[in-house]
């Protein structure tokens, strides 16, 4: 289910998954302040200075990873790894309605009572610390 990235399946064009299903596709989608992010989220500070792929580096040796297709499968998974550990973060990636290619990510604290999105919604991501 969970699945550890190595960087070089984000990065190296060789090694990355085009499918939608691999975690990997949609890491490959955010942005040097959502690695930031999901730093700050495990108590890690890197400086801002630091390039995107070595804070990627470090983000992904806390994290393991899982797509969703709906939010009923976010919320059945959720719930499932809530028992296991309360350190669960959904990253979902909204499309605008000009650019479907692509989506802009977005941080769920499901903890927290934050709603998933129902529109525009490309894909869904479950973040779990190792």
């Amino acid at each position: 289910m969970f699945q550890t990235i190595q960087v070089d399946e984000v990065f190296d064009m060789n090694k990355a998954m085009a499918s939608e299903s691999h975690p990997s596709y949609w890491l490959a989608q955010l942005r040097k302040a959502d690695w930031q992010y999901l730093l700050e989220f495990v108590n890690r500070k890197l400086p801002l200075k630091t390039k995107k792929q070595a804070m990627a580096e470090a983000a992904l040796r806390h994290f393991e990873f899982v797509t969703c297709e709906g939010r009923g499968e976010v919320w059945q998974v959720w719930t499932e790894t809530r028992h296991e550990t309360d350190r669960v973060l959904v990253i979902q990636f909204r499309h605008s309605e000009a650019d479907w290619s692509r989506g802009l990510p977005e941080f769920v604290h499901l903890e927290k009572n934050e709603p998933l999105g129902l529109v525009n919604i490309a894909g869904r991501l479950l973040c779990k610390v190792k």
